[in-house]
């Protein structure tokens, strides 16, 4: 399976201007961008269900592996997972990295404690 990163020179930049028409129809929704920085599986289910000739050009423009039941969606949270790693690209389409949970101060003991008063 092809990655977004498997491709250099002229030929990425034929692919991401194949790529940019397909991806700007989806991640211009107003639906998609409202569950675009919580889980790939939720990203990836609405995008399916809602632009799916989209969402097969980009997997055929990416790798042209033809799409079938068992590997769409591994294909297709493999691109959101690429995406995501990269701070810029991440940017670009307007999604969030995770934000580390917070560590809290003081023992669990403490905290409870201090509830319980």
């Amino acid at each position: 399976m092809k990655k977004l990163s498997d491709y250099k020179d002229e030929a990425a930049i034929d692919l991401w201007a194949d790529l940019l028409e397909h991806a700007s129809v989806i991640f211009t929704d107003p639906k998609v961008k409202e569950v675009a920085n919580g889980s790939k599986i939720e990203l990836a289910k609405t995008m399916l269900k809602l632009h799916k000739k989209e969402v097969c050009e980009m997997l055929l423009t990416i790798d042209d592996e033809p799409i079938n039941g068992l590997n769409i969606v591994i294909r297709l949270v493999s691109i959101l997972n690429e995406i995501g790693e990269d701070h810029e690209l991440r940017d670009f389409f307007g999604l969030q990295g995770r934000k580390e949970e917070q560590e809290s101060s003081g023992s669990a003991t403490e905290n409870i404690e201090e509830e319980e008063h």
